[in-house]
């Protein structure tokens, strides 16, 4: 909790920004819900193309949360194994760039590649707690319930290039 409220504290701007985009969506489509629900519709559709980057701030707003997420996967118990034997930094960078592309960030080569992830042996269980880490600290910063489905869409749309195959434990 205290690392929350750390990031918090030393990211004001991030999470002030990810509480106005989310009270921005939410206001307009309540506003609108009052008064036309076909409006309402039309808004939620135009939202959902903004890309999930920008709709959390843009790639420079982000950095910080991805720094979080990485903190808390790697430092987890029963996540800290894919963690062995790598050089932690090189992996940090290539899982930030991994995320801001899962995000909607402009791809690169690497990062639209996952079949090596396959090699990390990350089982379902580990994947489901990392969509359940990813859930638990973009809800701490505020961020709305709308962009966490879809930071979770994006990393299950990579599932079954990620885990390895017919491992359930």
């Amino acid at each position: 909790m205290q690392k929350i409220q750390n990031f918090i504290e030393n990211n004001k701007a991030v999470v002030a920004i990810a509480a106005v985009a989310a009270a921005i969506g939410i206001v307009g489509i309540k506003a609108l819900n009052s008064d036309n629900r076909g409006s309402a519709k039309i808004l939620d559709a135009s939202i959902q193309k903004v890309p999930l980057i920008e709709r959390l701030g843009g790639e420079q707003a982000v950095q910080p949360l991805i720094s979080l997420i990485f903190d808390r996967i790697s430092n987890n118990k029963d996540l800290k194994p894919l963690f062995q034997n790598v050089e932690k930094s090189k992996v940090q960078q290539h899982f930030n760039a991994v995320v801001l592309y899962l995000f909607g960030g402009k791809p690169t080569q690497t990062q639209t590649n996952f079949s090596d992830h396959c090699k990390l042996n990350i089982t379902e269980a580990q994947f489901e707690l990392i969509l359940n880490l990813l859930d638990q600290i973009l809800r701490s910063v505020g961020v709305d319930n709308r962009e966490i489905n879809d930071a979770r869409e994006a990393f299950l749309n990579k599932k079954y290039q990620i885990v390895i195959p017919n491992k359930n434990a």
